[in-house]
């Protein structure tokens, strides 16, 4: 994390104490100082492209837990800027390819923030693909707490980077890494593109819509062995590695769930099912019905039981696990072959 509140200041200085950090979630989160130094770039590969509408979705996600805790503060809600995001976004993509958490100046000198008489950027990763980790992490550090809450902040801007899990030069797990700037502006300055959701504005130049509402169909449907895939559940597929990992559809998209929920199932070709479900409160994410942690999540009564999967399955050392609605976390040990619950 680093803050400046007035665009006036000293020429950064190099903070040379990164820490590796284990978060109450189990996810691991790096935090570092502001550097100067350039490390020699990753592979891009290690960046997952991920569809616009999952993106916003995401987006969407960070900005509503970021609210939520101001507001339990009695803070005024910050807003979303696309412009400011696209700034975020560089930054997050610049650590990814670096291979470094690190800070430059760039979320001080862009342009696109030009005016504003408060300033902060803070970043984090985890391994296992979570949003909500990026914002505990901040939430529990008293440095990027302050990012959060500081009241002078209006409008933010959003970056978030997918990673493959495997950094070419280092091999680390990394699944994301977030990147949010802050800013003050006085009156009538700031950018032209603030809304109070990422839906209203524009990502990444493209307009775009949550599905942590209502399920998205800003994507064009596609038709898959006669079945179709939209919207959230589409994305969602996608994101996960698509028929190659996934699995083709075994049938078109179906709701009726409890709390408004739909579903769809797929099998690849090594015959694993996977089952993507989606919620307004948990948006899609899939169950591996045919895994340790599918098996027992269906005896326990499937949706209706553990809840909707609010995380996909990430490893935790030598553990599976997977995280859902109703407050379960469900284990695997590779070591062992246990499966069990805690809540």
């Amino acid at each position: 994390m680093f803050k400046y509140r007035t665009p006036k200041h000293a020429a950064p200085q190099r903070k040379t104490s990164n820490r590796l950090l284990a978060s109450a979630t189990a996810a691991c989160i790096m935090i570092g100082g502001l550097t100067a130094t350039v490390p020699a770039n990753a592979a891009p590969n290690d960046i997952v492209s991920v569809s616009d509408s999952t993106r916003a979705a995401d987006a969407q996600n960070m900005l509503n837990q970021i609210n939520a805790h101001r507001a339990s503060k009695g803070l005024a809600p910050v807003k979303y800027s696309a412009s400011l995001s696209g700034i975020a976004q560089g930054q997050s993509n610049r650590l990814v390819q670096q291979e470094v958490i690190n800070h430059s100046n760039t979320f001080m000198t862009d342009p696109r923030a030009s005016g504003y008489n408060a300033v902060g950027e803070i970043h984090a990763l985890s391994y296992r693909n979570s949003v909500t980790d990026l914002v505990q992490w901040w939430k529990g550090s008293h440095g990027h707490n302050k990012v959060l809450t500081d009241p002078k902040m209006k409008v933010i801007g959003i970056g978030l980077t997918h990673v493959d899990g495997s950094l070419s030069r280092t091999g680390s797990g990394w699944r994301l890494v977030g990147t949010v700037v802050s800013y003050g502006f006085p009156q009538g300055k700031g950018p032209k593109d603030v809304s109070s959701t990422v839906s209203g504005s524009l990502l990444g130049g493209v307009a775009t819509q949550s599905n942590k509402t209502t399920p998205s169909y800003s994507t064009a449907p596609q038709t898959i062995g006669g079945y179709t895939l939209k919207g959230a559940i589409k994305a969602r597929h996608s994101a996960l590695g698509g028929t190659g990992v996934v699995g083709t559809p075994t049938m078109n998209e179906r709701g009726g769930l409890i709390n408004g929920g739909v579903y769809q199932s797929f099998r690849n070709s090594r015959g694993a099912v996977h089952k993507i479900l989606w919620s307004p409160a948990t948006g899609a994410r899939a169950v591996l019905e045919t895994g340790a942690i599918g098996n027992a999540w269906k005896k326990a009564g499937y949706e209706r039981g553990w809840g909707y999967p609010t995380t996909d399955e990430y490893r935790v050392g030598t553990e599976v696990q997977q995280r859902f609605s109703n407050g379960y976390v469900a284990h695997w040990s590779s070591v062992t072959g246990r499966t069990w619950v805690t809540r």
